[in-house]
């Protein structure tokens, strides 16, 4: 695959994160980062998805300036990190919420909110600590210490914090890691309203959340980009899958597929097809299955590779 820079969506706003052939080597010789180039444009959501280890915390602790890059460049908001004293000019328009955010476990909800807005001096900040409780669901949690939150409501307080400066960009390690899936579900939620109509960039391992949430993906391997794009554009190199059942289960199904000449593998109680075309081709399978294998089938569709299955083939 190729992984020269794609242009992210709505390519005439301007780049405001802008990694340029970024390495980070540790003092132990291990690379958090290896030649990282993307870009993030105005407003577009994006995601790094990759799993543990593969440099998503390093591009984010490089953006939120705690580690310095072993080589190449890295802007933000047009600025170049390098600089300090223009990145701290530019960092109170910068919303981040780490994976393992710190906190004053003896200050309340509403204390913390009012020390996080005090780092913000814009006059036309809109998002007040009330605004940002009301928002996030902590209104009622206003005079509870925060060492009495479950780990639901800390990410949720972590988050208002980061848009009480009603942030131009918005950046998140792991959200959602470590949650149930009901509190993962509810805090998606929230993230949702705060990332629409912002520029954000979204670190996860989660595809099915990258999907919710984002409209563009930087995919990591051992801190380098093997894929990035639109999830049409990461996808257009795998092959299209079909979804088929049948009343005679799965292994009649494969018997007849794979006489038929066709590639196809069991997945969760069903059977997946490796079709060239699904317009073109789907009815030679149902035809071949109904007709002349006289197997019942109940359910046919085409399904979308996952972006691993999609970056693994284009690698190969």
């Amino acid at each position: 695959m190729n992984t020269s820079a794609r242009p992210s969506p709505d390519g005439d706003r301007p780049i405001q994160i802008h990694f340029k052939a970024v390495t980070k080597r540790f003092p132990d010789g291990t690379h958090g980062l290896q030649e990282a180039s993307w870009e993030i444009r105005d407003g577009v959501s994006a995601c790094l998805l990759g799993p543990p280890g593969s440099g998503k915390t390093t591009a984010v602790r490089v953006l939120e300036g705690a580690l310095e890059p072993t080589g190449g460049s890295v802007l933000l908001l047009g600025v170049n990190i390098a600089n300090r004293r223009r990145y701290r000019e530019i960092r109170k328009h910068v919303g981040i919420v780490p994976q393992d955010p710190g906190m004053y476990a003896d200050r309340t909800v509403g204390e913390y909110l009012a020390l996080a807005c005090s780092l913000y001096s814009d006059e036309d900040r809109v998002v007040t600590p009330d605004d940002a409780e009301e928002m996030l669901g902590l209104s009622e949690y206003r005079h509870t210490r925060m060492t009495y939150l479950s780990t639901n409501y800390k990410r949720r307080l972590a988050l208002a914090a980061a848009l009480v400066g009603n942030p131009r960009v918005l950046i998140l390690d792991e959200p959602t890691a470590g949650l149930d899936p009901l509190a993962a579900r509810d805090l998606r939620h929230y993230l949702e309203v705060a990332m629409r109509g912002r520029t954000s960039l979204l670190c996860t391992h989660n595809e099915d959340e990258a999907h919710t949430l984002c409209t563009y993906a930087v995919t990591l391997r051992g801190g380098q980009v093997v894929a990035q794009g639109t999830w049409e554009q990461i996808r257009e190199g795998s092959l299209p899958r079909l979804r088929v059942a049948a009343r005679e289960g799965v292994d009649r199904l494969l018997a007849e597929l794979h006489k038929f000449g066709f590639h196809a593998e069991a997945d969760q109680g069903s059977v997946l097809v490796e079709v060239p075309n699904v317009r073109r081709d789907a009815p030679e399978v149902l035809r071949k299955l109904l007709n002349e294998a006289k197997v019942d089938v109940y359910e046919c569709a085409p399904v979308r590779p996952p972006v691993e299955r999609a970056v693994a083939e284009a690698s190969s």
